[in-house]
């Protein structure tokens, strides 16, 4: 039985391209906008059409506040990218971690974890992914690329 903060535990579904072209921005020794928010990523180009996803993504591994103003974690992504991320990851996803070991972890029970429906689970856990490969934590038997349920939705309909 989950507990009542695992039930509540909201995890980020953001789409990819847009947070790997906001990582690199981050990467970029001058570059600390005072309210990084949807319209900021609007200006920029980046995460189209998702940017308030981008936006709870960036909250939830405690890079920017509920205001949009970068924290200290910003700061200390751009001093030690994988180092401060890694540690990010593990404490945004704890229950994640203490629930499922490293070397266990695949796409299905990465799926099954983050619950229905099934099509959120996969980005959840597209997501998680990414951001372990970005902090340099091995994940040794999640699949390089991920197999879709929509996939699989249209080929019955076929």
């Amino acid at each position: 039985m989950k507990s009542k903060k695992e039930i509540n535990m909201r995890y980020p579904t953001a789409r990819l391209k847009g947070l790997k072209e906001f990582m690199s921005f981050v990467q970029e020794p001058d570059w600390k906008p005072e309210i990084i928010d949807a319209q900021l990523l609007k200006r920029l180009g980046m995460a189209k059409g998702r940017e308030g996803e981008t936006v709870f993504a960036l909250q939830f591994i405690g890079v920017i506040d509920e205001a949009g103003i970068p924290t200290t974690e910003f700061d200390n992504l751009k001093n030690e990218y994988s180092t401060t991320l890694s540690r990010l990851i593990k404490e945004n996803y704890r229950e994640l971690f203490k629930l499922l070991p490293v070397r266990m972890m695949n796409q299905e029970k990465l799926v099954n974890f983050f619950g229905e429906p099934i099509e959120s689970a996969e980005y959840k856990a597209k997501f998680f992914v990414w951001l372990c490969e970005q902090a340099g934590i091995n994940l040794p038997n999640v699949e390089t690329k991920f197999h879709r349920a929509r996939f699989d939705k249209k080929k019955d309909e076929e």
